[in-house]
């Protein structure tokens, strides 16, 4: 099915019948860290929310883990200004490398979409069915080998998968983000080639990989 497209109008899913919830007290395998919010990003909030359909199959997801690990949610729905504050900060930071413009727009196109309000035609993460999260056990979070929001090579979900003669500490990555890749695609979830942390349900990247109908467009708080 083409990207954008939705053959089947009445799949999609209004705010009423899927409205945003809070991921804070939805299960004890589910932990919320909201990373912008303590950067101080414009438009954050000190929780993450998600669309209610997402969340239920998050918790399945979390469900999957082994005892003693839990889904550590960094961000979910995104306001407009937090889009808006990330989307900048990302191209000042390509510009400082003197970068050509036709080189900086092909680089944040991969990391970052373009902010809009226009919710028939929304970022990922407006539509409330994008989330970002990694996994983490009694102690700390797991190795995946950058940080959040990395915009390296290494960020991409099968780098370690593509790299021969992995050390055993790589090993330990590429396993921890298989289970994370794993848990998630059995969960309902679509992965994103850039970024190990990105998944999708419901919203147009998803329905365009899976080749089902669009579910949710983008949802105001």
């Amino acid at each position: 099915m083409p990207e954008g497209t939705n053959s089947n109008p009445t799949a999609f899913l209004t705010d009423q019948q899927d409205p945003l919830i809070s991921l804070s007290r939805v299960s004890p395998r589910i932990e919320v860290f909201p990373y912008y919010y303590r950067m101080n990003l414009p438009g954050s909030e000190n929780d993450c929310f998600l669309r209610k359909g997402t969340v239920e199959k998050l918790i399945k997801a979390a469900e999957k883990l082994p005892n003693g690990l839990k889904l550590v949610i960094l961000d979910g729905w995104r306001s407009y200004e937090t889009q808006l504050a990330l989307y900048q900060a990302i191209k000042a930071d390509l510009e400082a490398q003197n970068l050509t413009q036709e080189k900086i727009q092909e680089e944040i196109s991969k990391y970052v979409a373009v902010p809009t309000r226009d919710l028939t035609k929304p970022s990922p993460h407006l539509t409330g069915g994008a989330v970002d999260l990694t996994i983490a056990d009694e102690k700390s979070w797991l190795d995946m080998g950058t940080d959040f929001d990395d915009f390296t090579e290494k960020a991409e979900l099968e780098w370690y998968e593509k790299k021969h003669q992995l050390t055993q500490q790589e090993e330990t990555i590429r396993d921890n983000r298989r289970l994370l890749r794993r848990v998630m695609e059995e969960g309902g979830f679509v992965s994103n080639a850039e970024e190990w942390w990105h998944y999708d349900y419901g919203n147009r990247r998803w329905a365009s990989t899976t080749g089902n109908s669009i579910l949710y467009f983008g949802i105001s708080k």
